[in-house]
């Protein structure tokens, strides 16, 4: 016969096996995740239409502003408008801004402020898109890849 000691210890250490066993499960399941997030990068919605952005005297010259219903820059130097993707040609993740320089979050790309590559894992540049004006209000076409010498002059 199992004495009241013996049982507290065995259900003591079959408490302690469940609980090592879950934190294993759940290190591994964060460990996973982690991967996988790094393997798949987040979704960025690209919108199908064009995007209104306001009306040129908005924007000041030399300036470069994030739109983010275009998941774009648009910019404004001295040959008038442009307009420059904010999705990684790597794997599609957003660009952030790191004057003077845009850098991918997720794999570490770089691009300089022409969109060309400072360092990968991409090796395309960033896409300049159409900037057009449509009854006197800027709009950035999203599915339309310009050179980046295009500018839309107003």
């Amino acid at each position: 016969m199992m004495s009241d000691s013996s049982q507290t210890n065995a259900t003591r250490r079959q408490f302690l096996l469940w609980l090592g066993n879950g934190a294993l499960f759940a290190a591994l399941w964060q460990m996973g995740r982690g991967v996988l997030r790094f393997l798949m990068p987040p979704l960025t919605r690209t919108q199908p239409a064009p995007v209104s952005v306001g009306i040129p005297a908005e924007y000041a010259p030399n300036s470069l502003t994030y739109i983010p219903a275009a998941t774009a820059w648009l910019g404004r130097d001295e040959k008038g408008f442009f307009a420059l993707s904010a999705v990684c040609p790597h794997l599609g993740c957003t660009l952030r801004r790191a004057v003077p320089r845009f850098e991918c979050p997720c794999h570490g790309s770089r691009f300089d402020e022409r969109g060309v590559v400072l360092n990968g894992p991409a090796t395309s540049p960033m896409r300049f898109l159409a900037v057009i004006s449509k009854e006197g209000e800027l709009v950035i076409d999203v599915t339309q890849t310009v050179s980046p010498e295009t500018r839309l002059v107003v």
